[in-house]
């Protein structure tokens, strides 16, 4: 069992966060690679945080025991192509520890979410991945770099998160903000990551507007997704179904 100095609490989850999360860990923070025109931390980050990414040092005294279900790496993707693979080993090392030696049904469940699930399978074999679940973000089928920056395409997340499901890792899909989609096409692709749960919900971004579905697009979207997976409707999405 993890022995390390744990004087500091976790942060509890709030805001629109996942209503299944506890609490959330950043070890790595700073500017994110992908640099989505939605994405909310870009507006929030300060020195040092907004050159480069940072392994903080101070939050290794976290105790992550405080945590049922844990979102590692919230505030930023840890598995970017920018952040080097001896800070992400150490990141999921560490996690790993906290569960050493619990008894079944008591461990700690990591969320792990990444545009880029690629590098993800690189750590596949890890042992946090026996109590993790890896999640993705799919906004829609239609890719536009001048929304999602350098996120990886859309049928690259789905291929590496089918991969990941093969090898039995529990997988999930975010499709938030949802975008317009091309309803087969996407529900297709979803289907691919085999996900156990996908997410919908809508830009947050007060100050970057992106191309949306009506409203019955989306109801057509969540029947199909119905019928091989759990679907969560997100308390900023539930305008759609007033």
């Amino acid at each position: 069992m993890n022995n390390k100095k744990t004087n500091l609490s976790l942060n509890k989850r709030t805001g629109n966060m996942y209503e299944f999360v506890t609490h959330t860990w950043n070890p790595i923070k700073g500017i994110c690679y992908h640099q989505c025109r939605y994405c909310y931390m870009r507006y929030l980050l300060k020195e040092p945080y907004l050159r480069q990414p940072v392994l903080v040092e101070g939050e290794f005294s976290r105790n992550l025991n405080e945590a049922e279900v844990l979102f590692v790496g919230s505030s930023i993707d840890i598995f970017a192509k920018d952040i080097p693979d001896e800070w992400i080993m150490r990141v999921l090392d560490h996690c790993a520890s906290f569960n050493e030696d619990k008894p079944e049904g008591g461990h700690i469940v990591f969320l792990l979410q990444s545009k880029n699930p690629a590098r993800i399978l690189q750590f596949a074999h890890h042992p946090i991945m026996a109590h993790a679940v890896v999640a993705t973000t799919l906004e829609t089928n239609r890719y536009d770099s001048n929304i999602m920056g350098n996120s990886p395409k859309i049928l690259d997340r789905a291929s590496a998160m089918e991969q990941i499901a093969d090898m039995g890792i529990y997988t999930m899909v975010t499709a938030e903000p949802l975008i317009d989609f091309d309803l087969d096409e996407f529900v297709n692709i979803i289907r691919r990551c085999y996900p156990r749960r996908v997410n919908i919900g809508k830009n947050s971004a007060k100050d970057y507007r992106v191309p949306e579905p009506d409203p019955q697009k989306v109801h057509d979207l969540v029947t199909s997704l119905r019928a091989f997976t759990r679907v969560e409707i997100k308390k900023n999405a539930s305008i759609w179904f007033e």
